[in-house]
C-alpha cells in the first residue's frame, strides 16, 4: 500500500513538473507572488497609518482589523487571479491545440497543464497578501501602540526592500535599486494616505 502510494506521488510530481515546463508556471507564479505580497504590505501599512492618524483606534482594533483585511485581500486576490487566469489559460491552451495539431491524448495533456497553471497561480496570488499583511502587525501584539506603529512601518519597508532585492536577483539587475524602488512605492503610499487622511479636514 505504501509503495503504491509512493509511486502515485512520484507520478503526480512528474506530471506537475511537465505541466510547469509547458506553461512557464514559475514565471507566472513569481509575478503573482510579488503583486500579492506588494499589495498586502502596502494595504496594511496604509491601514495602520490611517488608524494612527485618526487617533481613535486601539492596538486590539488595529490588529484584528489588519488580520481581517489581510484575509479579505487574499480571498479577493485569489478569486480575481482565478477568473483572469481561467480565461487566459483557456485561450493559450486553445491556441496550442490549433497550432500543434496534437492527438487527443496530447491535447488533453495541454488542457490539464493549463488548468494546473490556473490553479497554482491563483493559489499563489491568494496566499501572498496574507503573510505580507500579518507580519507588520505582529509588533501590536507585544509593544505599546506608539512603538508598535513605528515598528510596523519599519517592518513593512523591510519587507518591501526584501521583495525588491529578490526580484533584482531574478532579473539580474541592481538589487539595491530594485529594493529602493519597492521602498519608494511604500513611501509614496504613506504620503498619499497622510495627505488624504480625514484628520486633516
Amino acid at each position: 500500500m505504501q509503495i503504491a502510494s509512493k509511486l502515485l506521488g512520484r507520478e503526480r510530481l512528474r506530471k506537475w513538473r511537465i505541466y510547469a515546463r509547458m506553461t512557464d508556471i514559475s514565471s507566472i507564479s513569481r509575478r503573482y507572488f510579488v503583486i500579492g505580497f506588494f499589495d498586502g504590505v502596502l494595504t496594511i501599512m496604509g491601514m495602520v497609518l490611517g488608524a494612527h492618524l485618526s487617533g481613535e483606534a486601539s492596538r486590539e482594533i488595529i490588529f484584528s482589523a489588519g488580520i481581517a483585511t489581510s484575509l479579505a485581500l487574499g480571498i479577493s486576490s485569489g478569486w480575481g487571479a482565478f477568473e483572469a487566469e481561467r480565461v487566459e489559460q483557456m485561450l493559450v491552451a486553445m491556441e496550442k491545440r490549433r497550432a500543434l495539431l496534437k492527438s487527443d491524448g496530447e491535447q488533453c495533456l495541454i488542457d490539464e497543464a493549463h488548468e494546473f497553471a490556473m490553479r497554482i497561480s491563483s493559489l499563489v496570488h491568494a496566499i501572498a497578501p496574507i503573510p505580507a499583511g500579518i507580519i507588520p502587525l505582529l509588533p501590536y501584539l507585544f509593544l505599546p501602540e506608539d512603538i508598535a506603529f513605528i515598528a510596523a512601518l519599519i517592518t513593512g519597508f523591510a519587507l518591501l526592500f526584501i521583495v525588491g532585492v529578490s526580484m533584482g536577483r531574478v532579473s539580474r539587475s541592481n538589487i539595491l535599486k530594485s529594493g529602493a524602488r519597492m521602498v519608494l512605492a511604500g513611501v509614496a503610499t504613506l504620503v498619499v494616505v497622510t495627505l488624504l487622511s480625514p484628520s486633516h479636514f
